[in-house]
């Protein structure tokens, strides 16, 4: 039997200048984290999304609460993917892929037209698409948090070299698993998903 298909709503903001957390972050992985040195770049978007159409809620809606955008530090990217109706409210395991399509095709933007595009966009949030390093993307959100919009945080980590060793280097340096191991996902409290793109 075929599941249902829905609309995976999504907001994704990132820093109009410098983002504190980020740059703060990455000089701390890579002076104290095996795995650091092949840390070379780092980026983060606040994200927020829903699936379907829950009642009251809308991307207007979240651009016009202050909580999910302010128009004076963020810039926005709107993407929506069709598909299964897998809500991530549901008990997402850890250590799990990522959709590579995700967030899907961009919709809405307060960036110039030369960001749109399948990717484009998506990349600009963050950063953009490096030549010489392997991006690593790591979205996490809080343990049992309740719909109907989720929130959470979406980090681009750029791993240089070998890029097979890639995605395991990237969650490494991602998920607090040991002392000299991860930074930015806390896995007792919170749920994540990662691919390298």
């Amino acid at each position: 039997m075929s599941r249902p298909t829905s609309i995976q709503t999504t907001l994704l903001t990132s820093h109009k200048g410098v983002d504190l957390h980020a740059a703060t972050a990455l000089l701390v992985m890579k002076d104290r984290l095996e795995g650091g040195d092949r840390l070379d770049g780092l980026f983060r978007c606040e994200m927020h999304t829903f699936w379907g159409e829950p009642a009251g809620w809308s991307v207007e809606r979240l651009l016009d609460v202050g909580r999910y955008f302010n128009p004076n530090k963020h810039h926005f990217g709107h993407f929506e993917l069709s598909g299964s109706d897998t809500s991530w409210f549901q008990d997402c395991p850890s250590d799990t892929v990522l959709d590579p399509s995700w967030p899907g095709p961009p919709t809405g933007t307060d960036l110039d037209s030369g960001a749109q595009g399948q990717d484009g966009l998506y990349h600009r949030l963050l950063g953009g698409l490096p030549d010489d390093s392997t991006p690593v993307d790591v979205v996490s959100f809080p343990r049992g948090q309740e719909g109907p919009v989720l929130s959470g945080v979406l980090w681009r980590l750029l791993i240089t070299g070998d890029p097979e060793t890639a995605a395991a280097v990237g969650k490494n340096l991602a998920v607090a698993s040991h002392r000299k191991e991860g930074l930015l996902v806390n896995p007792h409290m919170e749920s994540w998903l990662a691919v390298d793109r």
